[in-house]
Order: structure tokens, then C-alpha cells, then sequence
């Protein structure tokens, strides 16, 4: 008998793609799910820069979605993410924080922010171009 999809729900997973996308600047590419029916939110994703020498801080990320109504007619979905290293560990570079504010539910573009640590120094960005690939969703 075949299994019903009412009884599977499927996640919804997009790929994020956080960048200017001007030539040299840093790219925060992340593989986002949000479990059916939950606000939880998990993922991974790179950090890269066309630097000498080139930046690639891989992190992990889990945290909530939220939807926020700030005005009549516009709808946020807003991600609050912490950041780990692989394998936790101490003292690697990686993604602290990242923060994004979708246009609308499960919407394909939107800002963020996000802080990376790398060594004893700290670099935050502000409101960056989001743009989202839904590549699963009921």
C-alpha cells in the first residue's frame, strides 16, 4: 500500500545565498530546514572571500523562524541563528550570528546581518541582499 504524503510532511529547505555579490566581496552561502509545523531552523553553510589569502569559514547554525507583520501588507520571516565551528572547536573561525529578514513567507529574497570571528578579531555586516532556492517545501 502506497504511504500517503499527509503523513510525511516534508521540511522546507532552501539554499541562501547572502552577498552584495560585488566583485571581492564576502559570500555567506547556507543550506537551511525547518522542520513541518515547527520554528526551529538548522543548517550549515561557508563563508568565502576572493582574498589573499582566500577566506572559507565553514559553520553550523541552528536557532528559530519567527513571522513578523511590522507594518499592514508586510510580512517578515525572521530567522535568529548562533553559529558554531565544526566539530566545535575551540578558537575556529566561524559564523557567531546571523540574522534574516525574508519578504514574506518562505520568501526568495530579503536582508540579513551576521558576525564571524576569525583569530581575536570580530567582523560584522548589516543589512546584505539575501536571495533564497527553495529546494524542498510542502
Amino acid at each position: 500500500m502506497p504511504e500517503q504524503t499527509e503523513n510525511y510532511p516534508f521540511d522546507h529547505t532552501g539554499r541562501f545565498v547572502i552577498s552584495s555579490l560585488a566583485p571581492g566581496a564576502p559570500v555567506l552561502s547556507a543550506i537551511l530546514s525547518v522542520p513541518h509545523d515547527s520554528d526551529r531552523v538548522s543548517g550549515h553553510g561557508r563563508l568565502s572571500q576572493a582574498v589573499n589569502p582566500p577566506l572559507q569559514i565553514d559553520s553550523h547554525f541552528s536557532g528559530t523562524v519567527t513571522v513578523l507583520g511590522l507594518h499592514p501588507g508586510q510580512i517578515h520571516q525572521v530567522y535568529a541563528l548562533q553559529g558554531t565551528a565544526p566539530g566545535h572547536l575551540l578558537g575556529a573561525p566561524h559564523v557567531t550570528q546571523l540574522v534574516i529578514a525574508l519578504n514574506g513567507i518562505w520568501g526568495k529574497e530579503g536582508k540579513a546581518q551576521y558576525t564571524y570571528v576569525q583569530g581575536n578579531t570580530s567582523h560584522e555586516f548589516k543589512d546584505v541582499p539575501v536571495r533564497v532556492t527553495w529546494l524542498l517545501g510542502e
